[in-house]
């Protein structure tokens, strides 16, 4: 398979959007995180500064190129997607994206995380919070949290 330079078509965000994506945005058809920048598509989770920028560039085989070659898109790169409001697809802004990312990897017993995730939780329902939301919320930070969280502080009961 010849592997080409990434044009930024976005036809394999559009047409199957990625692990990172689908965890983030569960509910989500097309990515928020699918931007459209300079006359080309472009991933916001791979702009990431820091740690979490490098691990999603890792995740998603940045600059590893295109294997879609046969694609048209590639020869008319267009905007194909309206711009969306991307605060209703994901309940967790992205700077506590990027806080409990950092939490998770911080040398805490599972006991005590799972712990505070049940007090959060219960702090949801006396504020009222739909049942619905609460578990999409919950679904976020425990998705962030075992993607994060390294093989050597999983198991931590401390």
């Amino acid at each position: 398979m010849k592997v080409k330079p990434c044009v930024g078509c976005g036809y394999c965000c559009i047409k199957t959007p990625c692990g990172a994506s689908r965890r983030l945005y569960p509910n989500a058809t097309v990515c928020p995180e699918l931007i459209w920048v300079d006359n080309r598509y472009e991933c916001g989770l791979m702009k990431l500064p820091g740690l979490v920028g490098e691990a999603y560039r890792k995740e998603l085989y940045a600059g590893e190129g295109c294997c879609c070659g046969l694609n048209s898109w590639r020869q008319d790169i267009k905007k194909r997607i309206p711009e969306m409001d991307r605060s209703s697809l994901n309940p967790l802004p992205k700077l506590l994206q990027i806080f409990i990312s950092a939490l998770s990897k911080q040398f805490v017993s599972t006991d005590s995380i799972y712990l505070t995730l049940l007090d959060f939780k219960t702090q949801m329902e006396n504020e009222k919070y739909a049942p619905d939301e609460i578990n999409s919320i919950m679904k976020s930070i425990g998705h962030l949290f075992d993607d994060s969280r390294s093989s050597m502080t999983k198991g931590f009961m401390g």
